[in-house]
This record gives C-alpha cells, structure tokens and sequence, in this order.
C-alpha cells in the first residue's frame, strides 16, 4: 500500500477535485467516462472502481413479475437481486408499467453500485457494477456502526427540539445501503463455502445492529413528530450514541475484553433507563425510554454473540490430541 499525496484543486463554485494517481488508473484499466465509487469511513475515503463489462459473468437471468400487481413487489425484487448479486437481470414488469419502474429505480438510487436500464414501458434490466472483491467488509460493518449512532445523534437532537425530519430520511437511506452490502458479503460467503469460525457472528451481529438502527429511528421520528422534550433523556441517548461505533467494530472484529468492556456499560443505562421508566408520570416520555430499553435488550443479544464467537475462535480455543485421558 502506497501513500501519495495530492493537491486539492476547485472546480467551479464549490466543487474540490483531486487526480488519481496513474499506477492505480493502470492497475483497475480506468478510461474516461469510468465509473468509481467513493465510500466515506470516517476520518477516510476510499475509492472503488466499478466491475468492467470483460469481469462480469456472461450470464443474464429473466424474472416475471407480470402476475403480481403490487408496486412495491418492484422494488423488494431489487433489494433481493442486489443481495444475491446474480448479474444482468431482465425483469418483466408487466402490468406494473410506469409505476412498477419508477418504484424499481427508487430502489435501485437507495443502492451502492447498481444501474437500472429501461427496456421498454414494463421491462427494465438491473446490472450491478460495483467489484466485491474490492470492498473491506469489516469497513462496511464498522459504518453500520456510525450510521446507527448518527441515527441515536439525530433522536438527541429532536429530545432537543430541533427538527429531524430530513436526516431521519437520510438516516434510513444510509441503514438501508449499509445492511444491504453487508447481507451482499453474507449471502456470497455461504454460497461459496467460504467459512469463517466468526461468521455467525457477524451474521447476527450486523443484522441486529441494523435492527437496532431501526428502533432508534422510530423513536426519534415520534420525538420529532410528538415535539417531546427531555434533557434527561438526551444525556442517555448520548450514552448509547457514543456505545454504537464501538460495537460496529467489535462486529467486525470480535473481542472478549472490549465486548466485556461494552456490557458492563449497557447494563448501567438499562439500569437508569428502568429507574427514569418508573418515575416517569409523562406517558410520551416513557415511549421514548422503553424503545431506547429495546434497543439495549437487542445490543445485549449482540455483545452476548460476539463473546460467544471470540470465545470459540482459534485465539482461545484448539484442537489437540487424543491424550488416552478416560474419565
């Protein structure tokens, strides 16, 4: 891995651009008009760069959606497709027409690295033009991690009183993308017979932080929506904001010590959840609180995986030799 640096140079009123280096550009055969794919982790990006026409299987798949008439079938087709990344998919929309596109192609922007052509006014093809290989999924858990936190970061801010309404739209977005690309990785894994001692850990881990995503999510969209104020409960929240990137990591690479670290911190909120829960003569208040007491049972279950994965793992535990020992 090389380091180069770059300046940063404008481009128009408020666009900054940056050159990639011509080694990469070799390296991945980039040309002119080329997608790439930039993920933003943190305190990095990263740069993907699309699966070439040569790269992707020779293989299209048909699927007929024409006998069932429900819109939102598109879309849940799409989601689908993208997780088991068959390739080039003609979809026969039928009776869908215009409605059953445009649903498909909503799906379809909620997605990284996924293009959608029309194919006349009930047919649309899918094609995913994203390189697996080249992503870290333990970078992908870890964000799960972030957006989930961010999630509890915008459920504070509505405790505050402020309004929430776009980046909780924006928040879903992002838990959608990020679960989606880690089902992606899961669903090849197992196909492929790539086992992994950690797997189910990261299996259940990443689909209950997801879960956990959506919990926090609910809550702050009542919050926004109901106006409930509560310092007291923004400083728990904070709590459980700063717990969620910590987790995202220890998902991707399990701990014994940290997750010991991570429940021992969850117990002590759930406590002074339980207490604010039973003091608490504001009945939407408790709403708020006994969704944040959900959310913590779920890390719970997540933390309880993870040490039960590390603990089975070659680090801790070997396979020896018959000794003769006969209890």
């Amino acid at each position: 891995m090389g380091i180069i640096a770059r300046k940063v140079q404008r481009l128009g009123a408020s666009s900054y651009v940056i050159t990639l280096p011509h080694s990469w550009i070799e390296a991945h055969n980039i040309k002119p008009g080329d997608t790439v794919y930039i993920v933003d982790d943190e305190d990095k990006l990263s740069i993907i760069p699309s699966q070439k026409d040569e790269e992707k299987s020779k293989a299209v798949y048909e699927m007929d959606l024409s006998k069932i008439p429900i819109p939102e079938i598109a879309s849940l087709a799409i989601y689908c497709l993208y997780v088991h990344n068959l390739g080039d998919t003609i979809i026969n929309l039928g009776p869908l027409g215009k409605k059953g596109v445009e649903s498909a192609k909503q799906a379809a922007l909620s997605l990284l690295g996924l293009d959608v052509f029309e194919l006349g006014e009930s047919k649309i093809m899918i094609r995913p033009v994203i390189d697996d290989s080249k992503i870290e999924i333990k970078q992908v858990i870890k964000g799960l991690g972030m957006i989930v936190s961010d999630i509890a970061g915008m459920l504070k801010d509505a405790l505050m009183g402020q309004d929430v309404t776009q980046s909780l739209q924006l928040g879903q977005k992002d838990l959608l993308k990020y679960q989606h690309l880690v089902e992606r990785h899961v669903v090849d894994t197992m196909l492929h017979g790539k086992g992994d001692v950690r797997l189910h850990a990261l299996v259940l881990g990443s689909g209950l932080l997801g879960v956990v995503g959506y919990i926090i999510l609910d809550a702050a969209d009542k919050a926004n929506k109901l106006k409930i104020r509560s310092d007291k409960i923004v400083s728990l929240v904070q709590n459980i904001k700063d717990i969620l990137p910590q987790l995202g990591s220890i998902v991707a690479q399990p701990s014994i010590k940290r997750t010991q670290e991570l429940l021992l911190q969850t117990m002590a909120i759930t406590m002074d959840i339980e207490e604010r829960s039973i003091n608490s003569k504001d009945s939407s208040q408790t709403i708020i609180l006994t969704k944040m007491a959900d959310a913590l049972k779920l890390l719970d279950v997540i933390l309880y995986v993870i040490t039960c994965s590390a603990a089975t793992s070659e680090e801790y535990l070997k396979k020896v030799n018959n000794t003769g020992f006969n209890a």
